[in-house]
């Protein structure tokens, strides 16, 4: 309940991925809040015909119930005030692929082993790519040195911008 909430994971898995595919110009926080606003009339009105037919367990709806609810707050709290680039996108990109590779039936070892190579080599293959086209491997390289340029104009004292 508590993913659930936090990434709405479960109510949209595949509509995500769909507006991560059409929308790529959209933040990870307008994809969430897209995915929910189509999510929530979807599944208010699935709620509403298993209850009419008896279809609901409650051992399992009360304890995700629980979760969910303060998992939507942290989530919602959480993607505000992240940026809208690539933490929180690599963040859904991997509980999608974790929670694919459960639906499927892998195993846990196999879901674990994914998961880091995804990490370790998703993020060595990204800082390659940076690299290739001229950018330092990782983002913090980068901002360290644009603040250690800032620094050192700030040093010189004022100056005249083209």
């Amino acid at each position: 309940g508590l993913m659930v909430g936090l990434t709405s994971v479960g109510s949209g898995s595949l509509i995500i991925i769909a507006l991560m595919a059409l929308y790529p110009a959209l933040k990870a926080n307008q994809l969430v809040g897209t995915d929910l606003v189509q999510a929530v009339p979807l599944v208010v009105s699935a709620a509403v015909a298993h209850l009419w037919f008896g279809e609901v367990d409650w051992s399992v709806t009360i304890p995700v119930i629980i979760g969910s609810i303060p998992g939507t707050y942290l989530g919602a709290q959480l993607s505000s005030r992240v940026g809208g680039g690539g933490l929180v996108r690599r963040a859904l990109a991997i509980v999608l692929m974790v929670s694919g590779l459960k639906m499927l039936g892998a195993s846990n070892a196999f879901t674990l082993a994914a998961l880091a190579t995804a990490l370790v080599g998703g993020t060595l293959a990204w800082a390659l790519i940076r690299h290739r086209l001229g950018f330092d491997f990782f983002i913090w390289q980068a901002r360290r040195h644009e603040a250690a340029a800032r620094a050192a104009r700030e040093a010189t004292g004022p100056h005249k911008e083209d």
